[in-house]
């Protein structure tokens, strides 16, 4: 009686949470973005993430057509000292990343606007191959944060721009 009980208090739960809307961090419902070109003068990282999102969702006789389209216009990569130890060593860097962008809907509707993104990490002098990789990590979470955001932004822009 015991187990059952719990078992029907973990379904109870388990409906209400996904009742209510909850998603997980991170988790972009990708309906209605099935026929958004991505366009971009160079490949970078940031154009490869939104191709791979949005790949598997293409529609198999989509047209190539030019609208709806995202457009990266530029993307700009600042790097930054955090913090300093008392040698007058860097300990901390910040990874700062702002994205210039266009969502085209038509000839005469074009949305241009700016995300950023940024993020952290720790130097270590002596781990130089760990460091490395801590900023590629950074820098990796700052792409995926960013590419959310962008997809975020469209789907609102663009239910915005179909009432």
């Amino acid at each position: 009686m015991k187990k059952l009980n719990s078992f029907l208090l973990s379904i109870f739960v388990i409906f209400t949470i996904s009742s209510c809307g909850y998603q997980l961090r991170g988790s972009i419902n990708i309906e209605g973005l099935e026929n958004v070109n991505i366009i971009s003068d160079r490949k970078n990282n940031i154009t490869k993430i939104l191709q791979q999102k949005l790949s598997p969702y293409q529609q198999d006789n989509f047209n190539k057509s030019e609208y709806p389209s995202i457009r990266i216009l530029s993307i700009d990569i600042k790097k930054r000292q955090l913090s300093v130890n008392s040698s007058g060593r860097v300990d901390e860097y910040e990874i700062n990343k702002t994205i210039r962008y266009e969502f085209i809907y038509s000839e005469k509707n074009v949305v241009t606007g700016v995300l950023k993104s940024s993020a952290s990490y720790d130097f270590n002098e002596s781990q130089m191959q760990g460091t490395r990789e801590r900023e590629n990590i950074a820098v990796g979470t700052i792409d995926q944060n960013l590419v959310r955001k962008l997809l975020l932004k469209f789907k609102a822009t663009l239910k915005a721009n179909s009432t």
